[in-house]
């Protein structure tokens, strides 16, 4: 029973220095992200952050295994087989630009993926959008094309947008919204098919 418990409080205090590392990560960035400003705003001895992490970037990773998991947990609730592909982008895409409005931090870990230290050939969720592009164009709602090369290209233009809105000082909800609006019609129109 002793072992559990002090299994729990060491992943307790685990969680406490990732909560704290994001806090000061979305204040000042994750450039300025150090464990001496962990262990001072936590309190701790530096003993305590390094039993759990090896240095500030295992902390980053395990922010960014983290935040990934929530934000694709956040899109597949989003996501509906019922719905037109249309309707399923918009969802999505509309998600990641108010990350990138509300929390451009975050944003740049888990989409731009700017701190990461694993390599990855392509974006992640290239293969997702490309799978509903290929349903559209057999259901007839997309005009034909690569589902790859659209789904690269439609990801590409949406990341730029989404750049763009994170680092818009004092921009409001509703002018992103109404920029995002626009940004989807402009892509909406090459990717329909018209009569």
């Amino acid at each position: 029973m002793a072992r559990e418990e002090q299994k729990q409080r060491s992943e307790s205090v685990r969680q406490a220095i990732l909560d704290t590392a994001l806090e000061i990560a979305q204040e000042e960035g994750f450039e300025a992200l150090s464990v001496r400003k962990i262990i001072h705003r936590m309190g701790y001895s530096t003993g305590v952050v390094y039993h759990h992490f090896r240095d500030k970037h295992e902390i980053i990773d395990a922010i960014e295994a983290s935040e990934s998991e929530k934000m694709r947990g956040r899109i597949e609730r989003l996501l509906d087989d019922s719905q037109d592909i249309v309707d399923n982008m918009t969802a999505v895409f509309h998600e990641i630009m108010l990350l990138a409005l509300r929390e451009p931090e975050k944003y740049n870990l888990i989409v731009l993926r700017k701190f990461s230290r694993q390599t990855q050939s392509r974006p992640q969720w290239t293969h997702y959008i490309a799978q509903g592009l290929q349903k559209g164009m057999e259901a007839g709602r997309l005009r034909r094309m690569d589902a790859e090369q659209a789904a690269f290209s439609l990801w590409s233009s949406f990341v730029g947008f989404n750049l763009m809105i994170s680092c818009s000082q004092g921009l409001t909800a509703q002018q992103a919204e109404a920029l995002f609006q626009t940004q989807l019609q402009i892509i909406l129109r090459g990717i329909l098919h018209h009569e």
